[in-house]
């Protein structure tokens, strides 16, 4: 299976030849891309004026982060207008649905823990070794009451718990934990729910880390700039549009090469919890839950693992 792909070898998720599936997901309306792993998958969207599908449920938990535009997102039949910067969680099994009511179209990005793939060898694997027994959780539809019900109260949108504006999420700045010639050159807005992490990370030009091991599967996508991501057995040379896996427990590092920052959109699961000012989106209830946390770590011998970055330098890995 490939570790890397880019969004444009992969299929519009909610395409297909049913027109009533269509209809539901509203497809001509919206292009998704999606990649996964074993524990978590990761969707860039662009969804255009009048995007309205029906209300779904699914058994992950998703989160999401708003690029540009806006949409209204309902949960459960409370509404929330989320514009650019905003960030937002949907439990597990909540009945949910968009809607752009604004003329521009909306760029969204999208993780779901477990991996909202259908198919474990369907496209956009980037996973390695055996298959789940069974298939991944998929969209349920449910019937359109339940957003007529919603929609027509016409009722202000909310605020809570499972919301983040983009004023409220603190940037961490971090230190020494990889490495000293990258510490302050990374700096990072997270938001997190109980079994996985959505980060947004910047790098600044000339950062280059040390190896790394977290017990986290690591699932990213540049959005903004070019990155090296090393392992122990590969190089990946990722530029805008990719999508690369670092499975758990695998030793990383990454270079952003030249003046010009990278912005990379993460996905942890579980939790990383290497960001000091992570949010969490949890409703009152699920706060007192405990929720399983793993930190970077230092391999051994990381300067024998970083050596062979030269030798991977000679075959980079591409989309």
């Amino acid at each position: 299976m490939p570790q890397i792909i880019h969004r444009t070898e992969l299929p519009n998720y909610y395409a297909t030849d049913d027109p009533s599936l269509a209809e539901a997901a509203d497809s001509t309306r919206i292009d998704m891309r999606m990649a996964h792993g074993s524990k978590v998958s990761l969707a860039v969207a662009v969804c255009q004026p009048g995007y309205h599908p029906a209300p779904q449920i699914h058994a992950t938990e998703q989160l999401n982060y708003v690029a540009e535009g806006e949409i209204w997102i309902y949960i459960d039949g409370d509404a929330y207008h989320l514009r650019a910067g905003d960030a937002i969680r949907v439990p597990k099994m909540k009945p949910h649905w968009m809607w752009n009511r604004s003329d521009l179209p909306c760029t969204f990005y999208e993780s779901n823990c477990p991996p909202l793939a259908g198919d474990a060898q369907g496209a956009g694997a980037l996973c390695e070794g055996q298959a789940p027994s069974q298939q991944y959780p998929h969209v349920v539809w449910l019937s359109e009451k339940y957003a007529k019900e919603a929609e027509d109260r016409d009722a202000a949108p909310v605020e809570g718990p499972l919301l983040a504006r983009a004023d409220s999420l603190a940037t961490s700045v971090h230190g020494g934990a990889i490495g000293a010639a990258a510490a302050g050159k990374l700096t990072s807005k997270c938001i997190h729910g109980l079994e996985h992490n959505m980060t947004l990370a910047r790098r600044k030009g000339g950062y280059h880390s040390a190896p790394h091991i977290h017990d986290a599967e690591q699932l990213h996508t540049p959005i903004k700039g070019n990155i090296d991501i090393f392992t122990s057995d590969f190089g990946f040379a990722c530029r805008e549009g990719d999508f690369n896996i670092v499975p758990s427990n695998t030793p990383h590092w990454a270079e952003v090469g030249g003046d010009e920052d990278n912005i990379l959109l993460q996905a942890h699961s579980p939790v990383l919890g290497s960001a000091a000012n992570r949010k969490a989106l949890l409703t009152d209830e699920e706060r007192s839950l405990p929720i399983f946390t793993v930190f970077n770590m230092t391999p051994w011998r990381e300067q024998d693992i970083m050596n062979v970055e030269q030798v991977h330098r000679q075959n980079m890995q591409r989309s």
